[in-house]
């Protein structure tokens, strides 16, 4: 068990260094581009920047969340009150990531006026519902985290 939560805690933190890496590098550049190729878009731009980046603050703070619940699963404490309510700010920072990707259509649908292509909002309005399913399911997980907790409770009671 603890080869695959090493293994699990090694991929967040990859993912985490990736999306280090798109904040400083990747992310300035295109919005550079974005200026560039589209000088119709003023304000949509900043609200962009600002969402693209509040975006990966809640990332960080779902993923710092999840590797302390794999640190938990290290310790066989995985059913506890730090577990639910990691989970349950996982499940909020999840939403504020989509509450974020919503504010990215004012300037996806500026460029899909001007490229003439209106799949392009659609997309990114299917984007933008990804962090909600799994914080819908994330809100399952927690339901069944606190039936668990409630079952080891009673067992602990009972024996």
């Amino acid at each position: 068990m603890k080869i695959k939560s090493w293994f699990l805690k090694l991929s967040l933190v990859c993912i985490g260094i990736i999306v280090a890496l798109l904040c400083g590098i990747a992310f300035p550049r295109t919005l550079g581009k974005l200026s560039d190729i589209y000088p119709q878009i003023g304000w949509e731009l900043y609200v962009f920047a600002f969402f693209l980046y509040l975006s990966a603050v809640f990332f960080y703070i779902a993923e710092g969340y999840a590797y302390r619940i794999l640190r938990s699963i290290d310790r066989d404490n995985v059913f506890s009150g730090q577990a639910l309510q990691a989970i349950k700010r996982i499940k909020y920072a999840l939403a504020g990531m989509g509450i974020c990707y919503i504010f990215f259509l004012p300037i996806v649908y500026r460029i899909a006026n001007a490229e003439d292509a209106p799949g392009l909002v659609l997309m990114m309005a299917i984007v933008a519902m990804i962090p909600f399913v799994v914080s819908v399911f994330a809100a399952i997980l927690e339901k069944l985290l606190e039936k668990a907790t409630q079952l080891k409770l009673e067992n602990q009671y009972t024996v």
